[in-house]
């Protein structure tokens, strides 16, 4: 293999989806001319990209969509570092083979392409709302008091997922925190404590037992949580 075509090995599935810039589109056109290899592995990946605009309507995502992937993505990446156990294919494979350097300096690895192909292809199928729907769970509405936040909180059975968007950071030294209502009763603290990421995108899963919990709030606290609100409440989540 030339030099080139390492260059360009992995670039086809960028091409198809349009991810790159011009200049690295007019470099790898030209680089199709000479080598039959990335053509034709364009030619297949253009089939599926080509099948999309004839696929049922996508269905409008939710607003939570992205944070709701970004808490998978989360999960999985807790997962494999917890088994702490390397990818042998990957081990074994040379360096240069795990992630291939485009002209623009961004990574482009093959299996997250890969995945980045499928999750567009589920979308486009109208699928999205079937897998991350929660199955049997139901999406509970977020009433806030920031004015730029939109919220939810996927309940599954004894469990709940808050999802956010919109979310300013608080202030230095202070966290936002979960806490149960149940009737009769003083909010009671729970360990879910977190902090928005940089585009306001936010998921704290819920601990404690839900049994008779008439409403989940968020406030905020110092870090490390409190064990009795020292806020006022942002946001609820009314589950009777």
């Amino acid at each position: 293999m030339t030099d080139s075509h390492e260059r360009w090995e992995d670039a086809a599935g960028s091409y198809v989806l349009g991810a790159l810039t011009d200049e690295e589109r007019t470099s790898y056109e030209a680089h199709l001319e000479t080598c039959p290899s990335c053509r034709a592995e364009v030619d297949e990946l253009r089939v599926a990209a080509e099948a999309l605009p004839v696929s049922p309507p996508p269905l409008l995502p939710p607003p939570a969509l992205k944070a709701r992937i970004m808490a998978e993505v989360e999960r999985e990446a807790a997962l494999l570092a917890s088994a702490g156990k390397p990818d042998r294919a990957a081990a074994s494979a040379p360096e240069r083979r795990k992630r291939r350097w485009l002209g623009g300096g961004i990574a482009f690895p093959r299996a997250a392409l890969g995945a980045l192909a499928c999750v567009m292809l589920v979308i486009g199928l109208g699928l999205g709302a079937v897998v991350f729907s929660g199955g049997s769970g139901r999406t509970v509405p977020v009433e806030s008091t920031i004015p730029t936040a939109k919220a939810e909180l996927e309940v599954n059975g004894d469990t709940a997922t808050l999802v956010a968007n919109g979310l300013p950071l608080p202030p230095n030294g202070k966290t936002y925190m979960v806490w149960l209502s149940r009737p009769g009763h003083a909010p009671e603290p729970t360990s879910a404590l977190f902090t928005p990421r940089r585009d306001g995108s936010a998921t704290a899963s819920v601990t404690g037992d839900l049994k008779d919990v008439d409403a989940v709030l968020v406030n905020i606290e110092p870090v490390g949580g409190s064990t009795t609100p020292t806020s006022d409440v942002l946001m609820t989540a009314k589950l009777s």
